[in-house]
């Protein structure tokens, strides 16, 4: 290959890393605002005690998403699932931000009350919106690199979303801080805030579809090949229909994909049991739904900036010095000694702490760590097992969360803590056996050039 050709590839590389990180970028500002107020305002309009109900509930309103999800991954191509993601939400958004904004129904109206059937439409809406960022960034980016493309830029990525979530999480905390503006008319405007950055980042797929030469958006070329064969087949009705559950009977077939799945599991169950200790903490502190806000801005601004720490110094050097089968060992250890401090030490204090630096950690380093999971897979497994993994499962492992905080809130403190130790501590050397398994099956896909799920 000529200089000139390694320059133009190089050059193309570098664009291709430029566009994904900015959509990274704006999709978790976003999120640094949404999730704040998903939140603070249901728990002031519906009540924060409802909270276990609401993530239980999710698990009934995420299964028909993830089958028309399942469906539009064989209508549409890579690209337009970003499109379509970005836009429903961003128009979502604006129409929460409208409900809002009413004097009766809307945020001015400081009953709580379990009745309120907007606050959870949107606890729902945000929800969908959080289950399925993962999942439509990230299998479009597992999509068009290629495992060495992967080590050398996931934490790139990373550091764009950590930006973006230090940027939007300050801007949020500094305005209800300074009380210029009722809670009434911030809260909507920061909604509306977040669905012009979901649209901005329909804009910039749309750039770099236009701007980056199709054959340089391939990423694993072996599994490219696979797919491109398997387009132009012409499915029956019932292969057609089958097509809604692949995703779900992929994880049930492949002990691979199964692995992905109980490493979000493990994790999701053991981050919702400290999240409500922390909400109902944060509750009892603030008495408004902008003050809650204004203390969960406060949080994500933790969050991002410890985390875009863990990217910059841990992540980045790691991820191109070590193989991510090594890597995927780090989160679990770490986690395990963080847990144990907060059982040892069981305050607030230790408990905020605690939280902030296990989400940090899985955002900025065991995320884009397990993303590279996925790259010696089909299609089928990058987006519709995924949707089931990510979105769905996800969801279901907070459910499990939240139906054991209510079997912990019916418990004396000293014997809740040992429920909670217990699970931890099982789920964690659980953890450890899975990552094993799956990361020598990987490793021995890409030495040996197979594909997963063929």
């Amino acid at each position: 290959m000529s200089t000139t050709s390694l320059d133009q590839e190089y050059q193309l590389y570098k664009k291709k890393i430029w566009y994904l990180s900015s959509i990274f970028f704006l999709l978790s500002a976003c999120q640094a605002v949404w999730r704040p107020l998903k939140t603070s305002i249901f728990s002031k309009m519906v009540g924060a005690s409802f909270t276990p109900d609401a993530k239980l509930g999710v698990l009934f309103v995420l299964i028909p998403l993830i089958i028309f999800y399942s469906k539009l991954v064989d209508w549409l191509r890579r690209h337009q699932l970003l499109y379509v993601f970005t836009l429903f939400h961003g128009i979502g958004g604006i129409f929460f931000a409208i409900l809002f904004m009413h004097p009766v129904y809307g945020i001015s109206n400081t009953t709580i009350s379990g009745d309120r059937w907007i606050g959870w439409a949107f606890y729902f809406f945000q929800e969908s919106f959080s289950a399925f960022l993962s999942t439509s960034f990230w299998s479009f980016a597992d999509s068009i690199n290629n495992p060495k493309d992967a080590t050398q830029s996931y934490s790139l990525f990373v550091i764009g979303s950590k930006m973006g979530g230090i940027l939007s999480s300050a801007i949020l905390y500094s305005v209800l801080s300074w009380n210029f503006f009722p809670d009434a008319v911030v809260l909507p405007y920061s909604l509306l805030g977040g669905s012009l950055l979901l649209c901005s980042a329909a804009f910039v797929v749309y750039l770099m579809i236009k701007t980056i030469p199709g054959y340089y958006l391939h990423g694993y070329e072996v599994a490219y090949k696979i797919e491109k064969e398997r387009s132009t087949k012409k499915k029956t009705m019932l292969e057609s229909l089958k097509g809604a559950f692949d995703g779900l009977l992929t994880i049930i077939r492949l002990p691979y994909v199964m692995g992905i799945f109980l490493l979000i599991l493990f994790y999701e169950v053991i981050i919702v049991i400290f999240d409500y200790r922390v909400l109902m903490i944060a509750d009892a502190t603030h008495s408004s739904a902008g003050s809650l806000t204004a203390y969960y801005a406060l949080y994500y601004l933790c969050m991002h900036s410890v985390g875009l720490l863990i990217a910059l110094f841990g992540t980045f050097p790691l991820q191109r010095s070590i193989s991510p089968r090594k890597l995927l060992f780090v989160f679990p250890l770490v986690s395990l000694v963080l847990i144990s401090i907060s059982y040892i030490f069981p305050t607030a204090q230790v408990f905020f702490i605690v939280l902030v630096l296990l989400r940090a950690l899985n955002y900025a380093f065991n995320h884009p760590t397990r993303e590279i999971l996925y790259i010696p897979t089909t299609k089928n497994v990058k987006f519709k097992a995924k949707a089931w993994t990510d979105a769905f499962g996800s969801r279901i492992a907070k459910g499990c969360g939240a139906f054991l905080t209510l079997i912990m809130k019916r418990a004396t403190p000293l014997y809740a803590l040992f429920i909670s130790t217990a699970i931890s501590s099982s789920l964690l050397t659980a953890w450890i056996i899975v990552v094993f398994f799956i990361g020598k099956t990987m490793q021995d896909a890409v030495d040996n050039n197979k594909v997963i799920g063929e």
